[in-house]
C-alpha cells in the first residue's frame, strides 16, 4: 500500500468521524434546546393556572359581593321602603297566561329524550 492511498484514506476517514462528531454535538444540543422550552412552557403553564385562579377569585360571587357591600359602596339591600306596589283591576288578577301558554299534551320525542334535548319552543298569536 502506498503512502498517498494511506493519507487519502486516513483523511477520508479523519473528516467522517469529524462530521459524525459535528451531527452528534448538534444533536445534543437540540436536545437540551427542547428541555429548556419543555422547563419554559411547563412554568408558563404553572403561571397561567395562578392567573386563571386570581381571576377566578375576582370574579367570584363572594368577592364582588364584598367589594359591592363594603362600607364605602353607595349600594345596598332592598329595604321595606323600596318595594313599589301596584294596583291591579279585577281582569289581571283572574287571568293566568301561563296556563294557556302551556303545551297540551305532546307525544315525547325519544330521540331528544335519549340525547336529553329541551323540547322545541312553538310561537302561538295570542288573542
Amino acid at each position: 500500500m502506498s503512502l498517498v492511498r494511506f493519507m487519502r484514506y486516513t483523511f477520508s476517514t479523519t473528516f467522517l468521524i469529524l462530521v459524525y462528531i459535528h451531527l452528534q454535538m448538534q444533536i445534543v444540543d437540540l436536545a437540551y434546546q427542547g428541555q429548556r422550552k419543555e422547563a419554559r412552557i411547563k412554568d408558563l403553564i404553572d403561571k397561567n393556572g395562578g392567573t386563571f385562579y386570581a381571576i377566578s377569585k375576582l370574579k367570584s360571587a363572594n368577592h364582588l359581593g364584598d367589594k359591592l357591600l363594603s362600607e364605602h359602596s353607595g349600594m345596598q339591600f332592598a329595604g321595606g321602603n323600596d318595594i313599589i306596589y301596584v294596583a291591579a283591576n279585577g281582569d289581571m288578577i283572574g287571568n293566568n297566561d301561563l296556563e294557556q301558554a302551556l303545551p297540551v299534551e305532546q307525544k315525547p320525542n325519544i330521540l331528544a329524550s335519549l340525547l336529553s334535548f329541551a323540547t322545541q319552543a312553538e310561537a302561538r298569536i295570542r288573542e
